[in-house]
């Protein structure tokens, strides 16, 4: 049904889809299915014998059910302009499951309703439906689109590649997106191809692997990690055995003489990071989260969940086949040989590799790799020069800044607390009811809550507001109206890291801990019990101090002090983001503007976190939020607040929602004059109340 207009509210929208008009339309069709593939290389097809193979001629052991868009791992690319409008067109032919699509790093701010996410701004798309998601492609940069049903579909393939690119000006604006060049960013440094990196953990059955927690909570069921992948191609571990026929590197080529923008997307489920090395290569930090930077000359980058980067790399060696190496720094010591603690699997390695190609030359002397040292060129790299990117040291925090610098204030406009922590005694018996116990937490200033999706999505009530009982106990922060800058300070009370995500809008990092007695290559600080660390005991703190014995011991955090820690602050040019990590046991503190009318999700990314609670909600400008469009799947018993009755009448009316309570009042004195009645017929007072009076409210919205 097409959406209308209704009065002043929504004359913003109209507005924005008169601009819209004027842009390119971008239109895409994505059929989500079921499909059985090879999980080490679910839909690359090579050279015999790598080509793809049919269920049937997939080995047993390698076999995956999968769920594809269009029957490609990874999807298709989203490639637009910005402000073009985007419309994707979700046919769900699955089989049992409902499906959403949430588009990473972009922000539909005057649509967001398209934002994807479940239980916030829409219901699911259903087996055998449609819809169409029509948004405005804002900002420019390096994203991308993924599953947001739950934490496994984007695990089993729903997820591509989104690029924005400015738009074009001058002779270049008559050029197709698919044909120009691209050739140069906002710091004027150039170049003249582009190459996609999608990094991502694979696993043969996340459903297993990613829902339930491990013997500790924010441990796996399976291993840390199994296999690392890039580009939908399974990148081998120095440490794993492997037919490199069937089952070669993933390559990325390059000529001789030209310099690329590469554009790393770190889209794994559980692999919390990635330290990317381009071996013999310098490269040149330019963008991150789509953000143009300073540029900066660094030997390698840390990738966590969510984020991206872009870099710039000229082909400027000897032609061959050059180490591409992923660090999973965090397993390196659960790998054979080393000490594997409670709770934890030991993983096969913790080093994966790709491999930079130079393309189009006669491979006489060299050939592909069979293991992880380099051919050609790559058998003798040079070294390179650069820093080590690394966002989870403090300093590189203040290593570059953005382009566009945005200061922030003194001091914000409102401030939060939110702490990141574990609530409720640990899975203990094989009866135990999965996802009841040990559950995440993002509380809100004391509020401690669990997620707990709610009955109607939270955009449609205005973040609960026209429907309270729809969203009860479900963690939503409500912005004041009159509040510009937000001040959110995250504390982290647990052993396990965060990568936290925030939908539609970036926030900036305006102060980070500097715990170098807890990094990632502390692994006795994973186990150190609360009162055996150099963190101040005024500044301890337990996640459930109701269960703090055994293990819970384990769950603590160094958090927030204001008076020691706000000097430190960055408000002069900090970097802006929409994903990054908060270390264990650490906080860090970010700041945002509340100027975009919506609810948006704020999460960890990690996706065995999500079905276990750790998501909260932004209801920010509920009076400005825009019309929900009719076409919008919605589920549950509260109308959608912009929808109307039969009658015409608006359910957010004042005089509707008037009516509606003094319905209820009248049921609930004729329950109450029932239930009397039949006591006194029970004591043999009086005649008999019908036996079936019940109370049914009428759904508020």
């Amino acid at each position: 049904m097409a959406p209308k207009c209704w009065g002043v509210l929504l004359l913003c929208v109209c507005l924005s889809t008169l601009r819209l008009s004027s842009a390119t339309i971008r239109k895409y069709e994505f059929v989500v299915e079921n499909w059985v593939v090879d999980f080490l290389r679910p839909t690359v097809s090579l050279k015999r014998p790598a080509d793809r193979k049919t269920p049937f001629s997939i080995p047993e052991e390698n076999r995956k059910s999968a769920l594809l868009i269009n029957g490609a791992y990874p999807g298709p690319l989203i490639d637009v302009f910005e402000n073009d409008t985007v419309e994707v067109t979700v046919a769900n032919e699955l089989i049992s499951d409902g499906v959403s699509i949430h588009w990473h790093g972009i922000h539909p701010i005057h649509q967001p309703w398209a934002d994807g996410a479940v239980g916030v701004t829409q219901a699911p798309i259903m087996p055998g439906n449609n819809f169409t998601y029509r948004f405005q492609a804002f900002p420019v940069g390096t994203h991308y689109w993924h599953s947001h049903m739950d934490g496994m579909q984007s695990a089993k393939g729903i997820r591509g590649p989104f690029i924005v690119r400015p738009k074009p000006t001058g002779p270049q604006a008559v050029k197709n997106s698919n044909s120009s060049k691209r050739n140069g960013v906002a710091s004027g440094i150039s170049y003249d191809d582009e190459r996609i990196m999608i990094l991502a953990d694979e696993w043969q059955n996340p459903e297993v692997c990613l829902k339930l927690e491990g013997a500790m909570a924010g441990n796996d069921v399976c291993s840390d990690i199994d296999y690392a992948s890039v580009n939908g191609q399974v990148a081998w571990g120095d440490l794993q055995e492997f037919d490199s026929r069937k089952y070669p590197y993933p390559l990325i080529d390059v000529e001789k003489g030209k310099c690329y923008r590469i554009r790393l997307i770190m889209m794994a489920s559980n692999a919390e990071n990635f330290i990317v090395t381009f071996f013999g290569h310098n490269a040149t930090l330019v963008s991150l989260d789509g953000v143009d930077v300073k540029p900066i000359l660094i030997s390698s980058i840390n990738m966590h969940i969510g984020e991206r980067a872009d870099v710039v790399l000229c082909a400027d060696q000897e032609p061959g086949y050059y180490p591409i190496e992923l660090l999973y720094d965090y397993a390196c010591t659960l790998t054979p040989g080393h000490f594997i603690p409670p709770g934890f699997h030991p993983v096969s390695s913790c080093r994966f590799y790709a491999f930079l190609h130079y393309a189009k030359q006669k491979e006489i002397f060299y050939g592909p790799p069979k293991s992880p040292e380099g051919t050609g060129g790559g058998a003798n790299p040079k070294a390179t020069s650069g820093i080590d990117f690394d966002l989870t040291n403090a300093w590189i925090w203040n290593a570059t800044s953005p382009i566009d610098v945005e200061p922030e204030p003194e001091e914000p406009d409102v401030r939060y607390t939110v702490t990141l922590g574990l609530e409720g005694e640990l899975y203990q018996k094989p009866r135990d009811r999965p996802l009841a116990k040990s559950r995440w937490y993002m509380d809100l200033d004391g509020r401690r809550l669990t997620w707990t999706k709610p009955t109607t999505p939270l955009l449609h009530t205005k973040g609960g507001n026209t429907c309270p009982e729809s969203s009860k106990g479900v963690p939503v922060l409500n912005i004041p109206e009159d509040a510009e800058t937000v001040e959110i300070v995250i504390n982290n009370l647990s052993p396990t890291a965060h990568n936290i995500h925030m939908h539609g809008m970036r926030f900036q990092v305006v102060n980070v801990a500097n715990f170098q007695w807890c990094n990632v290559n502390k692994t006795a600080c994973f186990l150190m019990p609360e009162f055996l660390n150099p963190c101040p005991k005024e500044d301890r703190a337990y996640a459930d101090p109701n269960h703090t014995g055994g293990l819970q011991a384990l769950y603590w955090g160094c958090t927030y002090n204001p008076e020691k820690d706000r000097p430190h602050a960055n408000l002069k040019a900090p970097l802006r983001k929409d994903s990054f990590q908060v270390w264990q046991r650490s906080w860090a503190v970010i700041r945002f503007k509340a100027n975009r009318p919506g609810v948006w999700q704020f999460h960890c990314h990690m996706e065995q976190h999500i079905p276990l609670g750790m998501i909260m909600a932004l209801n920010i400008l509920p009076s400005r939020q825009p019309p929900i469009p009719e076409d919008v799947p919605t589920e549950g018993p509260c109308p959608v607040w912009s929808w109307k009755d039969s009658n015409g009448q608006k359910f957010s009316d004042p005089e509707r929602i008037r009516t509606l309570e003094e319905q209820n009042r009248h049921l609930r004195e004729a329950l109450i004059k029932a239930e009397a009645e039949s006591d006194r017929c029970a004591n043999g007072i009086g005649p008999a109340a019908h036996k079936s009076a019940q109370y049914s409210p009428v759904a508020l919205p």
